[in-house]
């Protein structure tokens, strides 16, 4: 990995380990998007079954790891940041022996290879979620994933839609004209997307210290994980549920577009 890399990392690091009390109190067991979107898609598309080897990789502060172990599975959970590990081991019971937590930095090949275990120990199913634009480099996660996964085995992982949602993106609204029988109308505008770039934002408004985003159209997200021996077998771009929406114009409910990418792939 180039030095400027393992800058952005240590920096990245840091910003998350300054955050992660607000990002869990906002996560916390549950809400708002990752009730409602997130893992009712991510459920289906991993379809777990009882007694499988999960890897939950940039679990955050486990929120999805604990709902895994719920539906069955023997959960390995990884995280870079040394914080958000504190924080999900402090929300899950320390009778729930199926999650096993590691600080791991998902940039680095070798460190996600040694959660294996050896070949007899490879998962059934890896997952990340909403974790990649906050990566510098993708390589080493799709190679690490290819080899973790058994034969049969299944990653999904969800990123924010390249196409639609990002920094280099606006919503945009035209008001209700009732004199002329017009609608509101909602739309994106989007001003650059096929460059590679890294800026600065903040996801939660309270979070003390903005993150990065590493924005990546879908050719280089994509084609990254095809060259680690990876094959996809289903995409989804689902939209809010309607009932979310609120009056607020700006929205995602309000629009006909996906906030959110989901992509499954298995080994080739």
């Amino acid at each position: 990995m180039e030095e400027h890399d393992e800058k952005m990392i240590n920096e990245s690091r840091e910003i998350w380990d300054t955050n992660a009390e607000v990002w869990d109190k906002r996560i916390g067991s549950g809400g708002g998007w990752q009730t409602t979107l997130i893992a009712p898609m991510v459920e289906q598309m991993l379809n777990i079954q009882g007694g499988e080897r999960v890897l939950d990789v940039a679990c955050g502060n486990g929120q999805f790891s604990r709902r895994l172990a719920e539906l069955g599975a023997t959960v390995v959970a990884s995280d870079f940041s040394p914080k958000l590990i504190e924080l999900a081991k402090a929300r899950t019971s320390e009778q729930d022996e199926r999650i096993d937590y590691h600080i791991v930095d998902a940039t680095n090949e070798a460190q996600l290879l040694a959660l294996a275990g050896g070949d007899q120990q490879r998962f059934d199913a890896v997952v990340c979620n909403n974790a990649l634009m906050d990566m510098p480099a993708i390589e080493p996660l799709f190679r690490a994933v290819a080899k973790l996964l058994k034969p049969e085995g299944r990653f999904v992982f969800t990123v924010m839609h390249p196409c639609f949602n990002g920094l280099a993106m606006a919503m945009a609204m035209q008001p209700e004209l009732p004199d002329y029988a017009q609608k509101p109308t909602y739309a994106i505008k989007v001003r650059r997307y096929l460059s590679w770039d890294v800026s600065k934002g903040l996801a939660i408004s309270e979070q003390p210290r903005e993150q990065f985003y590493w924005h990546r159209p879908l050719h280089v997200l994509l084609n990254s994980a095809f060259a680690s021996g990876l094959v996809m077998d289903r995409i989804e771009e689902p939209k809010l549920p309607e009932a979310d929406a609120i009056k607020n114009a700006f929205d995602w409910a309000n629009y006909d577009m996906p906030p959110l990418l989901f992509v499954r792939l298995r080994p080739a």
